[in-house]
């Protein structure tokens, strides 16, 4: 196999005496060489080329004998992972690195040899590196056929499905602050992606009395604090392709007392 090590003892019968051995026709395959006092053929295979030779074997008297032989190594299996590369968002730099396994590092030539990159994304041919932004929305997955070929010149494929996601844009920008004790509700609304869009905390979480709706995205309830609260609210369509929008919530006092038109911050 190529890239493994191999090793292959040979054995003459008549004559007299040890026998010295050689190559006398052709020649071994790359990276394999004949111990002459042994007659065993080994080394590490470097080549999947076939090899056709004649070996040699004399013995004390000078008499010789031999016999012609053929060999072709074989490539190991290739694979290239992942087959499922991460999505990626229009108008969003992207960036998803390819390995292969099963052959013999490096890997140093990577190519599309079917089917297309989504626009805006190319393939590093040194480094198996997916990058670019994306310009178009890739629904359903693009799907292409990419190439790796080991330090040996053995290659290996592997069809890579990669979805490339519209921009998902949740509004308002900013959410009133609302007021302790007092019941209130907010709906957020969402452009891009294909409806019907389901809601989720990402990261942080509502202010105490507060409740999210992750069907209608509709923020209710009664705050029954003054503390901030920051969260991410995520929105997800039903291709699996979201949007992310910052939120800061600080119920004000429930006082004839203070400024009640402030809004709480927000950063998409």
């Amino acid at each position: 196999t190529v890239g493994s090590v191999y090793s292959q003892a040979f054995s003459a019968s008549g004559g007299t005496g040890p026998c010295t051995w050689a190559v006398s026709a052709g020649a071994l395959p790359a990276g394999l060489v004949l111990n002459a006092s042994t007659g065993v053929i080994s080394g590490t295979v470097a080549s999947a080329a076939t090899a056709t030779f004649t070996l040699r074997a004399s013995d004390a008297g000078g008499c010789t004998g031999t016999r012609s032989y053929t060999l072709t190594p074989v490539c190991p299996a290739i694979s290239i992972t992942p087959a499922d590369a991460a999505a990626g968002t229009v108008g969003t730099a992207y960036t998803q690195t390819l390995t292969g396994s099963g052959g013999t590092a490096p890997y140093g030539s990577w190519s599309v040899i079917s089917g297309a990159l989504p626009a805006g994304l190319i393939l590093n041919a040194s480094t198996g590196v997916i990058s670019g932004t994306p310009t178009v929305a890739a629904i359903p997955a693009t799907s292409f056929t990419v190439r790796a070929t080991d330090t040996y010149g053995c290659q290996g494929t592997q069809v890579i499905s990669l979805k490339i996601c519209p921009v998902i844009t949740l509004s308002p920008t900013s959410m009133a602050n609302g007021m302790v004790g007092i019941t209130s509700s907010q709906t957020v609304t969402v452009t891009g992606g294909e409806p019907p869009h389901v809601f989720s905390i990402a990261n942080g979480s509502l202010p105490a009395g507060l409740n999210l709706n992750t069907d209608t995205g509709v923020i209710s309830g009664t705050p029954t604090s003054t503390a901030s609260a920051s969260f991410t609210l995520r929105a997800t369509d039903t291709n699996g392709c979201s949007g992310t929008r910052a939120y800061s919530i600080a119920p004000l006092p429930n006082t004839d007392f203070g400024d009640f038109s402030s809004f709480g911050s927000a950063s998409s």
